[in-house]
């Protein structure tokens, strides 16, 4: 942590080494009542770290002696590392614009607002939300689960956990760091509980923290665009430290007239932009009749789910999801499939998986219907 009493060229040419965060772009002389003041955060980009994810691959540019392409791992920034950052900037949230509200039966919206000092003394806001929606949680945690059963469940806890209680069988495949490892696929048989128990114990758990996660999520997505960080990083970029410089007010305090116009503005005003009041989180209680009890399997690997809790930014769409993929595919809505029921658009996977069980395809909801 260093204090620069000079200009911000000087502040990008001392820290030309690290992933520099600058909150202005305006390249201007600091007057005598401000300074820079810059925060170091590191990233810890060890698997179990928690302060990155990976989301991909990117091109590297280069290309190996056969003339393939040569991609690179590529990380987004998790939530931890994102609150340290945030906290090394000074970022605070309005908690007058920074709340959730249920829309409807199944989905919940989360607005957050937060701000950082310039230069001037004024603060740059930005605005954002988060929406969570239980029908396309569920179809998201079917899709997954189905994947694991039959590609094979990688992480060696899951993987355990669920041989004790599902038939399947042991195999070789290489998880999402890219290493090679025993992993446990799930019989046919035994296939459809494994997913059906899985849903149930990510949507109940969901069910419970879904106005959190959405808050999160809104306030993660604030701290990017404030913050300005990049979609997705290398490890290679990774193993610089984040440098964020921010102008913090730093007068001559001696000067009898500073510390009589300080006295009268008060420093409370500076060091809080919004207040202290307490961010309104509200319980969300469902009418339903489910008394699956989720708490008594919330522990056991084997439901674990692997996607981020984090929000996750948009990815650019020159990453592929497989590095041996040479373009990625266009997103489609449907892609062509259409539910039996309801006329809804549906994707592949839920077409197959809806075929196999119903013998016809059929949305989420619609396959809760016949469930019943």
């Amino acid at each position: 942590m260093k204090d620069i009493m000079a200009s911000l060229p000087e502040v990008i040419n001392e820290y030309k080494g690290y992933n520099l965060l600058i909150p202005t772009a305006t390249d201007v002389q600091l007057n005598p009542f401000y300074k820079f003041h810059v925060e170091e955060v590191a990233v810890d980009l060890s698997e179990t770290s928690g302060d990155i994810f990976k989301v991909g691959s990117v091109d590297t540019g280069r290309k190996d002696d056969r003339g393939n392409k040569i991609y690179a791992d590529a990380f987004s920034l998790s939530k931890p590392l994102l609150n340290k950052m945030a906290m090394a900037a000074g970022i605070q949230f309005n908690p007058e614009q920074t709340y959730g509200e249920r829309i409807d039966r199944v989905t919940y919206r989360a607005h957050a607002q937060g701000a950082m000092r310039k230069a001037d003394g004024t603060c740059r806001t930005e605005t954002d939300q988060k929406e969570i929606c239980l029908e396309d949680e569920e179809q998201k945690y079917r899709i997954e689960f189905a994947d694991k059963a039959a590609r094979g469940i990688t992480d060696d806890k899951q993987a355990k956990a669920a041989a004790e209680i599902f038939k399947g069988t042991w195999t070789k495949a290489t998880n999402k760091w890219g290493k090679t490892v025993d992993a446990y696929v799930i019989d046919e048989s035994d296939r459809e509980k494994y997913i059906e128990r899985s849903v149930m114990v990510n949507m109940a758990l969901l069910k419970k923290t879904w106005a959190e996660k959405a808050i999160t999520g809104a306030k993660l997505r604030v701290i990017r665009a404030l913050l300005g960080v990049k979609g997705t990083y290398t490890k290679e970029e990774l193993k610089k430290n984040f440098a964020i410089p921010t102008v913090v007010f730093s007068p001559d305090y001696s000067d009898p007239t500073v510390r009589q116009a300080m006295l009268a503005q008060g420093i409370g005003s500076v060091n809080n932009m919004f207040g202290a009041a307490a961010l309104p989180v509200r319980k969300v209680d469902f009418d339903d009749e489910d008394t699956f009890d989720a708490e008594a399997f919330a522990s056991n690997p084997a439901f674990q789910s692997d996607a981020p809790d984090d929000d996750i930014p948009d990815v650019p769409e020159e990453i592929p999801n497989e590095p041996d993929m040479k373009e990625p595919p266009a997103p489609q809505e449907n892609e062509g499939y259409f539910c039996d029921g309801c006329g809804v658009g549906i994707t592949e996977k839920v077409y197959e998986y809806s075929l196999n069980k119903y013998g016809r395809p059929l949305c989420v909801k619609c396959q809760r219907g016949v469930g019943r």
